[in-house]
């Protein structure tokens, strides 16, 4: 079995100290220390001591946005080591092994607790993220205990490690949730100026009587997809406090050319016809596929993507298929069988496409 790192354990240590104090139990002797004034006491934030930022490749929040796939959340991983490294992040082009190697040293720093990953949604809240109530199952009465949230514990694991290192926490569909709800007082201490170690830096004190401030080793990484007209704009005054990032289709990253040449036509004819850069393909759904696999992708990837762009008006749909099909010289033909939404065919296939 491996051995905690320091920082676990002295995590570990501060929770079993919470919890003591919380249930009004006597602290534990530190053994280290005998006679009076021996006992430990949990540290805050006002205890620990932190310098300034020097290191600022990459802001300390920010959102990577962009159409459906176009590999935000694949690209998560190469952000995660970059910061972690303190470099500038690599997009090029990997193979399978690069990519293997990487996604294991990523799942390696989610183990030391320096990577958290979570996902925003409609029903996610500041209990979750920041800190609430639960039942204690383990008291004989009615009663409840305070846990702390998935952004807090990694929050104070950065804040007690002084030795250099960054933390990341990412949140995928951040634009999911109710963000002003779920951040809470992190309106304030997200702020690069107010993070702990900084010029500015400032603490607040929960409901639960905690101090609790967010240190300027912690980098928030969102992504958000543009094309989701559905969900609110994130509040304005959280958004100030984010640098965005947008995620572009690239298709360079599609070997084949008739796919790389229709990803092309296609997103052009949009952004023509709905004057917005928000509403695009994205390269994922064409990469490691060849002509052949054509017409599935159109027809259960791509049709579906362009009824909702165009809300569900058949006849616009209908014009930037052929008009993307004819630029590309690709050889299917479009099929409107009345009944049902459009779809293509190999041109002569009497049966179309599944």
């Amino acid at each position: 079995m491996s051995e905690f790192s320091q920082v676990a354990k002295d995590s570990i240590i501060a929770n079993i100290e919470d919890i003591r104090e919380r249930l009004s139990l006597e602290p534990l002797s530190n053994g280290n220390n005998g006679g009076e004034g021996s006992s430990t006491e949990k540290r805050t934030c006002l205890d620990i001591k932190r310098s300034e930022r020097t290191n600022k490749i990459h802001p300390l929040n920010f959102i990577v946005f962009g159409a459906p796939g176009t590999g935000k959340t694949y690209s998560m991983v190469e952000y995660a080591l970059a910061i972690v490294d303190g470099r500038t992040a690599d997009f090029s082009k990997v193979d399978a092994e690069e990519r293997k190697n990487k996604v294991d040293r990523y799942k390696q720093l989610i183990k030391e607790g320096r990577v958290v990953f979570t996902t925003f949604h409609q029903n996610y809240g500041y209990e979750e993220f920041i800190q609430g109530l639960r039942p204690d199952t383990e008291s004989s009465t009615v009663a409840f205990k305070t846990v702390d949230g998935v952004f807090k514990q990694i929050a104070d694991r950065a804040l007690e490690d002084t030795s250099g290192n960054n933390y990341v926490i990412i949140i995928d569909e951040i634009n999911r949730a109710n963000i002003s709800k779920v951040f809470g007082e992190l309106i304030t201490l997200i702020e690069e100026d107010k993070r702990w170690g900084e010029l500015n830096e400032m603490c607040v004190t929960l409901q639960s009587g905690d101090v609790f401030a967010v240190p300027n080793n912690l980098y928030i990484v969102g992504t958000m997809n543009s094309a989701d007209k559905s969900i609110s704009l994130i509040d304005a005054a959280l958004r100030r406090r984010f640098s965005f990032k947008e995620q572009l289709p690239d298709i360079s990253l599609v070997d084949d050319p008739t796919m790389r040449s229709v990803l092309e036509k296609l997103n052009l004819k949009l952004v023509d016809e709905l004057e917005s850069t928000d509403l695009l393909i994205g390269h994922s759904y064409f990469m490691n596929k060849d002509k052949g696999d054509l017409c599935d992708v159109l027809n259960n990837n791509i049709i579906p993507l362009l009824y909702e762009y165009f809300y569900d008006n058949k006849k616009k749909v209908a014009a930037v298929l052929q008009d993307t099909i004819t630029k590309a010289g690709a050889t299917i033909e479009l099929v409107d069988e009345k009944i049902g939404r459009l779809k293509v065919k190999l041109k002569g296939d009497a049966d179309g496409a599944e």
